[in-house]
């Protein structure tokens, strides 16, 4: 699997650069790295930032020099469209440029700067050696409350007035340059009914998300006729000659058969730069949605957030199923308590020697047990339930409080994540206030290229994101690529906990080696764990300042800290 992110290629503007690709095997996941292709203008565009890809630990923060936010957001095609036109030389509204300037809050309206690329940084210190703390998504705004105070590390547009650092709310430096600019100056310009929407982070899940129903073609842009008969000949061609279905990834077509073969990579449904095609979608792959728009050729196509182009009829949207969700502890709801697999709940015969069925609960069914120890009749064991019922302890999960790490300080937030019981207990202190059932990786003992299994040990949280794109190659699945998965927590390279809303197995082994929540589980522990993510943010990364929420991964028998897991992490 590759994470990867991209930085302007200042030492040339031919796409040529676009080609040049350095990729890191790692962790669950590839940060991001289809903007390359969504971002990269066509071979008439005179663009001012090439893009290239370069490796990238989702841990560790980028510095502002890097300039790893990626390109502007520029997804369509440059005859339409000319390159860095949309972005060019804005209107810059006045703003003292002195380091003693007066809050820009002070005024009937705030000045607030808008992110213009995937992913536009924000830094620790106003000069191009400091390191991201956090960043925006393309689209979003954020309150300035001082500046510009220099332009150390910050390049300009050409023209540009108001360019350089600005302090933001939330703490940090913003560079208003390439991949930002100060909000009024933008006004109606094709680029702003293009950003995309922003997270509701309200809601368990931040986006929109579709399911493609079958291998379709994602364009750069909204695609021409012209376009379509290049990518997809297939559609135009006589029914009579209907198109080889293996040919789909090398040649163009789209068709829903063994394009899908175990063989394809990743790698290989990805378009080349400068053509429509951005990359291909096979059937199962999850994308985060904008809006739905018409192609001149008449077809209805959904502009996604990461700026493709899918047609309307290859993707169904979903729905909130009504996810599973833990529970917040209080007096009334504590530990111990049962999860169900596919639970009966049951009471003692009159004998006192054998069980009666009483009922069957739902799966995922939370029961409050009692401080009893279980009994056992016959060859299983019982756990007592509040209600006066008993349930079968291999028909549940059952979840028990953890004695705290020995150097934690008083109220100290930390994370109990039980491989056994595929639980995880958020601990303020030795208190436990909210207890879920999750999914870790998949374990393979004898197959060292399939075995998922979760790191173990002590850990702190380094990074947090509102939503990041999974993507890459796994040995029984073939490739698979999830768009903007939701609430990630990175804790041990590219290990994390996140949302997943693509399978309910929770309380079974599940993923490829990150710990899997329910969305409304994930968000609750993004909200309640350090780093704090300010309001308008997009992700956040600790540092020796503001250091992340520890997580201790393990399972019963293993102590707290204990470093295990598998010795190879697969390519998957």
């Amino acid at each position: 699997m590759r994470n990867v992110h991209l930085v302007p290629a200042t030492a040339s503007r031919t796409v040529a650069a676009v080609l040049l690709a350095a990729l890191a095997v790692a962790g669950c996941n590839r940060l991001d790295n289809l903007w390359s292709a969504a971002t990269a203008p066509g071979p008439d565009a005179a663009p001012l930032d090439a893009a290239l890809v370069v490796p990238l630990d989702p841990s560790v923060p980028p510095r502002a020099d890097d300039d790893s936010g990626t390109g502007a957001y520029e997804p369509e095609p440059p005859a339409r469209d000319a390159g860095p036109g949309a972005v060019d030389a804005p209107a810059v509204a006045d703003v003292e440029a002195t380091a003693d300037a007066p809050a820009a809050t002070d005024g009937p309206a705030p000045v607030r700067i808008t992110a213009l690329a995937f992913r536009t940084g924000i830094v620790e210190a106003p000069q191009g050696s400091a390191h991201w703390i956090g960043y925006l998504r393309a689209g979003a705004q954020i309150d300035v409350v001082r500046g510009p105070v220099g332009n150390d590390g910050c390049p300009a547009r050409r023209d540009t007035r108001g360019a350089g650092w600005y302090e933001v709310a939330g703490g940090g430096f913003m560079c208003v340059g390439p991949l930002a600019a100060l909000t009024e100056s933008l006004g109606d310009r094709p680029i702003t009914r293009r950003l995309p929407n922003p997270p509701d982070l309200d809601a368990s899940m931040p986006f929109t998300y579709g399911r493609a129903t079958r291998a379709a073609a994602v364009y750069r842009w909204l695609p021409s006729e012209a376009d379509e008969r290049v990518v997809e000949p297939e559609r135009f061609a006589p029914r009579a000659a209907t198109a080889d279905p293996d040919a789909g990834v090398a040649d163009g077509g789209a068709t829903d058969g063994a394009v899908a073969d175990a063989q394809v990579r990743i790698e290989d449904l990805e378009g080349a730069a400068g053509t429509p095609l951005l990359r291909r979608a096979l059937r199962g792959m999850y994308m985060s949605l904008h809006r739905q728009m018409q192609a001149d050729s008449g077809g209805d196509y959904w502009h996604t957030q990461s700026g493709g182009y899918i047609r309307s009829n290859a993707v169904a949207t979903l729905h909130d199923p009504g996810y599973f969700q833990g529970v917040t502890l209080d007096a009334t709801h504590h530990l111990p308590m049962a999860f169900a697999l596919s639970a009966t709940t049951f009471t003692f015969q009159s004998s006192g020697r054998s069980m009666a069925r009483v009922s069957t609960a739902p799966r995922l069914t939370a029961f409050q047990l009692t401080d009893e120890p279980p009994v056992t009749v016959g060859r299983d064991q019982y756990f007592h339930t509040t209600d006066g019922f008993f349930v079968r302890s291999r028909q549940v999960r059952v979840v028990t409080r953890h004695d705290p790490p020995v150097d934690l300080a008083p109220g100290e937030h930390w994370i109990d994540v039980n491989l056994d019981h595929q639980s995880a207990v958020a601990y303020e202190g030795v208190n436990p206030v909210y207890v879920t059932v999750m999914s870790s990786g998949r374990r393979n003992e004898r197959n060292p290229d399939e075995n998922y299994e979760t790191v173990q040990g002590g850990f702190r949280i380094l990074s947090k994101h509102v939503a990041t794109t999974m993507d890459g190659n796994s040995a029984n699945d073939g490739p698979y690529s999830i768009e903007d998965v939701p609430w990630v927590m990175y804790f041990e390279g590219s290990f994390a906990l996140h949302g997943a809303f693509w399978h309910n197995g929770f309380g079974a082994m599940h993923s490829h080696g990150c710990v899997n929540m329910s969305p409304p589980d994930a968000r609750w522990f993004f909200n309640w764990t350090e780093p704090h993510v300010p309001v308008g943010w997009h992700g956040a990364y600790a540092n020796a300042q503001h250091p992340g929420t520890r997580v201790y991964v393990h399972y019963d028998e293993q102590p707290l800290g204990t470093r295990g897991g598998p010795d190879h992490v697969p390519q998957h």
